[in-house]
């Protein structure tokens, strides 16, 4: 039979883990609500998505593909001309983009790539890489930057 101190040291144990257990649950469901509130109002930046020789590669050799902005920034990557052309997934339309084997539709029906909502995508050269950057601002976003006010002593 297990003495009273063995019982006592088993039960602190237990509470001990259970309280443990309990404080990581709190602060993981602490910081799983800080890092779903937001104001709702997502705001897209420039979006540079890798090696642009690569990515035409997998576009001629398997494209298009969904790519993810980060919130609800999503759109597909896809040749279009010749072109890399990056396609809203929320068009217009009120209706999300989808690829069906072989043309793209919108709420069921059917869209000519000419029809649909695109992000501007430019080649810009990072580092010794050209890379595909996609902007995701919305149009007329403008974006600033402050620089400090310096002031000039006064005499006197």
């Amino acid at each position: 039979m297990a003495s009273s101190r063995a019982r006592s040291a088993d039960i602190k144990l237990l509470v001990a883990a259970t309280v443990g257990v309990l404080l990581a649950g709190f602060f993981i469901a602490g910081a799983a609500l800080i890092a779903t509130r937001g104001s709702g109002n997502v705001v897209c930046g420039q979006l540079d998505i890798g090696s642009a020789t690569n990515i035409r590669n997998t576009l001629d050799n398997g494209g298009p593909y969904f790519q993810t902005g980060g919130a609800g920034c999503g759109f597909w990557l896809a040749l279009a001309d010749g072109n890399i052309v990056a396609y809203k997934v929320a068009q217009p339309q009120n209706c999300s983009l989808k690829l069906k084997r072989d043309h793209w539709e919108c709420g069921g029906n059917t869209v000519a790539p000419a029809d649909l909502a695109q992000y501007p995508v430019s080649i810009q050269t990072v580092g010794q890489t050209d890379s595909v950057v996609i902007d995701l601002l919305p149009p007329g976003t403008i974006t600033t930057t402050t620089t400090p006010k310096t002031t000039t002593p006064t005499p006197g």
